[in-house]
């Protein structure tokens, strides 16, 4: 037990230096095992600017396992995870490097737009008011929505009409937030950061979360006396996807043909997998 509030401890100190003033934080990306390359038939101006500069810069939000998360390997921090490996695979089969810039979730289609980032791979759904905003490439991953509470409580919510009234968390920029608000007005609560949505409700400050199933897996694993609530009838997500900068069609179909490859080579599956167990070690030590 104390093992884990010292492992959730750890992960909100570092979150707090990386996001305590506002500040985006750049760092290397994971270094990949083995390169993951598929072949990209995709070309024009946006790619060859990348290719020019050396470099894919990588927008994500890094507190959420096990798609981006800090980890604290061999001394050092390093961002890892699903959509880290994502996007080294992308750097890879465009021949230049990966850098990944950690930033609070609301902020990441900002600095896309802005061209601070090449594109953004933050379990980000591709849903229809963030289309009008920038692209997507092609989903690589689906889930549902869930809500996450005190084990006590577990039984209270069978339906998501018994969380009125009640104070529910979700991590701002995000459709659970979207739909939080619609459907629980002023009760529904936004935080920049998943962890500390977590210790809301372990502090019992908030009584539910609204997150992503797979992530919600891994904190209801990382902390004890949380549970996942059962299908109430929440909406089911749109899917994750890389956004790009609306224009840069080059690149977005560069990225769905890297998503495809790796789609059906099962390597995305084997990747949640990998980074599920990682994340579940992580949490016992």
């Amino acid at each position: 037990m104390m093992k884990k509030i010292f492992n959730i401890a750890i992960i909100l100190m570092a979150a707090t230096l990386l996001f305590g003033c506002g500040k985006k934080e750049e760092a290397p990306a994971e270094e990949a095992k083995e390169a993951v390359k598929v072949e990209v038939t995709a070309t024009g101006p946006t790619i060859d600017a990348i290719k020019e500069k050396g470099k894919i810069v990588m927008g994500t939000s890094a507190d959420f396992p096990p798609m981006e998360w800090i980890s604290f390997q061999n001394g050092k921090e390093e961002f890892v995870g699903v959509d880290i490996a994502l996007g080294k695979a992308i750097a890879d089969s465009l021949g230049v490097e990966l850098e990944v810039k950690n930033m609070a979730f609301e902020g990441l289609i900002g600095s896309l737009k802005a061209g601070d980032v090449d594109m953004v791979i933050a379990g980000m759904q591709a849903d229809a008011d963030r289309k009008e905003q920038v692209d997507f490439s092609e989903p690589y991953f689906s889930g549902d929505q869930v809500i996450v509470t005190l084990e006590e409580n577990k039984d209270k919510y069978k339906t998501v009409d018994d969380l009125n009234g009640k104070i529910v968390g979700t991590q701002l920029g995000t459709i659970q937030q979207k739909y939080g608000l619609e459907k629980f007005g002023d009760n529904c609560k936004g935080f920049d950061l998943n962890n500390v949505i977590i210790e809301q409700l372990k502090n019992k400050s908030i009584d539910a979360a609204l997150l992503s199933e797979l992530p919600a897996k891994q904190f209801v694993n990382i902390a004890d006396g949380l549970a996942i609530v059962g299908d109430i009838g929440l909406p089911k997500e749109d899917g994750n996807a890389v956004a790009v900068k609306k224009g840069n069609d080059d690149l977005t179909q560069a990225i769905s043909e890297v998503v495809k490859g790796l789609k059906d080579s099962n390597q995305i599956d084997k990747w949640i997998d990998e980074y599920i167990e990682l994340s579940n070690k992580e949490a016992a030590k």
